[in-house]
């Protein structure tokens, strides 16, 4: 009897160790609610003075899991979304009640409820930020780990954990190249549906899991680790290789997702200037717009405006973030510009478009479908 209670309590406590491990890992959680500041108007200079709380305090929502919670909202559920689960999941219903009418309350809860636990959190923040509660700090903390986590694309699939490498990636890989994460200034928005905002990042997100799962791959082949054991260095050192600029693009795009839903309960909780006013606060002088088409076969065009003289870089990059071509590599007068790109010779997929303008930097994913 004690050796069976014994080793019930032994793999209890492995399954809860290893499932609190899976978030961005305390050190990307951190980076992105200490740097999503950086994108607010001035006029939340007051909300912008506490980030080092949001940062002290980022992965406070891991440490409240409890497992014998079956709420729909419990703590743990909210961390992830199995999206693809769902059949024909690029078109769910975003409503919550939708899909439950559609998959029952039980189906729905197991897949994870981080989109809905998202809007949830954010219309807590913004009662709490209308009457000047202290304990908006530690709930904008808690919005930027839900957030985070929705950036991180195994939080977005089925497939969490491909061949183990869930926490490889998100923690050992991140806490050793933590020196190379980096983020710029970019303009946030006003989200007129933040539910509808929370399931395009998470789609997004979803699009990249096969490919962190194909580099893991890639990575084990190339430093000749057999899987077993601890993984070396040489493994890390080629895993990062091939998924940093992946890597850095989503913590960049967190940080301004993150951002903009901090403001946005701001708005609401009629603490800011009027949206027109925000806009002209930040002037778009430097911006990469979406590309049109998109999806596109064989060429799309690219538009981007900058303010200054400037060395401008714009090139394209596969998921690997191995570049593709380079569009333009000179310098430009300021103006806005539309560059075409000929894909005739690419394979169908996920590409990145990058624009480098001095100080400024933006990524767009463009795809192409043949």
């Amino acid at each position: 009897m004690r050796t069976t209670t014994f080793f019930v309590l032994l793999f209890s406590l492995t399954v809860l160790c290893t499932t609190c491990s899976f978030g961005w890992g305390s050190t990307a959680h951190k980076f992105i609610n200490l740097k999503a500041v950086y994108n607010l108007p001035n006029s939340m200079s007051s909300f912008k003075a506490d980030s080092l709380f949001y940062q002290a305090h980022s992965s406070d929502a891991d440490y409240r899991k409890n497992y014998s919670d079956t709420s729909f909202f419990a703590e743990y559920l909210r961390h992830y979304i199995d999206i693809d689960s769902f059949p024909n999941f690029q078109h769910l219903p975003h409503r919550l009640d939708s899909v439950v009418a559609l998959y029952g309350w039980n189906q729905v809860k197991s897949k994870g409820t981080l989109p809905w636990a998202i809007v949830m959190v954010m219309d807590s923040l913004t009662a709490q930020l209308a009457r000047h509660d202290i304990a908006a700090r530690q709930t904008a903390s808690d919005l930027g780990h839900y957030v985070g986590d929705a950036h991180q694309p195994l939080h977005c699939t089925a497939n969490y954990n491909p061949n183990g490498m869930h926490s490889r990636y998100e923690t050992t890989m991140i806490d050793m190249y933590q020196a190379q994460l980096s983020v710029h200034q970019d303009s946030i928005q006003y989200l007129s549906s933040p539910l509808d905002f929370a399931f395009d990042f998470i789609y997004h997100s979803n699009s990249l899991a096969s490919t962190l799962a194909n580099a893991d791959r890639m990575a084990e082949v190339s430093s000749g680790w057999d899987g077993t054991g601890t993984a070396p260095t040489a493994y890390y050192s080629e895993l990062w290789l091939r998924v940093r600029t992946l890597t850095l693009d989503q913590i960049q795009r967190a940080t301004v997702a993150l951002a903009s839903i901090w403001y946005t309960a701001w708005v609401n909780a009629g603490l800011s200037m009027s949206v027109s006013d925000f806009q002209n606060e930040f002037p778009r002088i430097f911006a990469l717009e979406q590309n049109y088409p998109n999806p596109f076969n064989p060429t799309t065009n690219l538009q981007f405006s900058i303010s200054s003289l400037q060395f401008v870089s714009l090139k394209v990059y596969d998921q690997l973030g191995r570049e593709v071509v380079a569009l333009v590599n000179e310098v430009r007068q300021p103006g806005e510009y539309t560059v075409e790109w000929n894909a005739e010779g690419a394979a169908s997929g996920v590409y990145y478009c990058r624009l480098t303008a001095g100080e400024f930097m933006a990524t767009r994913k463009i795809v192409l479908l043949k």
